[in-house]
C-alpha cells in the first residue's frame, strides 16, 4: 500500500510540474504578479522595492521568477516583495487594489486579504508573499490602507 501511494503521489508531482505554465499569475498593462505562495515568505511583514542592479539579480536566480524576466527588465520596470508575516491559517493573499500613475511617480495600494468563513482554511502557520513587477521606472509610492 505504501508503495501505491508513493507511486501516485511521484505521478501527481510529475504532472504538476509538467503543467507548469509561463505567464504571471495576474499580468496588466501596468503590472504583473510574477510569483507567490502561502508557505515561502518572511515571518514578519515587509514590503520591498527592487530597483537596484545587485537586488535584481537575485531576482534573475530564482528558479521561479527567472522565467518571467529577462536582464534588461531592469532598464524599464521596478519590482516589489511583499511579505504578510506569520499568519495562523491558510487563506491569506496579497492584492494590488489600485495602481496610479502620476506624472512624477507610480503609486501602488496594496491589500491584505484574510480569508472568508466560505474558504476551507486550515489552521497552520503561513506565510503568504508575492513578487509584483510594476512596469515602469517611475519611482514607486506603496500605500496599504490601515
Amino acid at each position: 500500500m505504501k508503495i501505491l501511494t508513493k507511486t501516485v503521489t511521484f505521478i501527481v508531482l510529475l504532472v504538476l510540474i509538467g503543467c507548469g505554465t509561463s505567464k504571471p499569475y495576474i499580468s496588466s498593462d501596468k503590472y504583473d504578479v510574477l510569483t507567490g505562495d502561502e508557505f515561502n515568505g518572511a515571518s514578519f511583514q515587509f514590503f520591498e522595492i527592487i530597483d537596484s542592479e545587485k537586488e535584481f539579480n537575485m531576482l534573475l536566480q530564482d528558479d521561479l521568477i527567472k522565467k518571467f524576466v529577462k536582464k534588461e527588465d531592469i532598464t524599464n520596470s521596478n519590482f516589489i516583495l511583499v511579505n504578510l508575516g506569520e499568519k495562523p491559517t491558510t487563506g491569506y493573499t496579497i492584492e494590488v487594489a489600485k495602481l496610479e500613475e502620476l506624472q512624477d511617480k507610480i503609486i501602488v495600494t496594496l491589500v491584505e486579504n484574510a480569508p472568508s468563513k466560505k474558504d476551507d482554511i486550515q489552521q497552520i502557520t503561513t506565510k503568504p508573499y508575492c513578487v509584483v513587477r510594476i512596469k515602469s521606472k517611475k519611482p514607486l509610492e506603496i500605500k496599504t490602507p490601515e
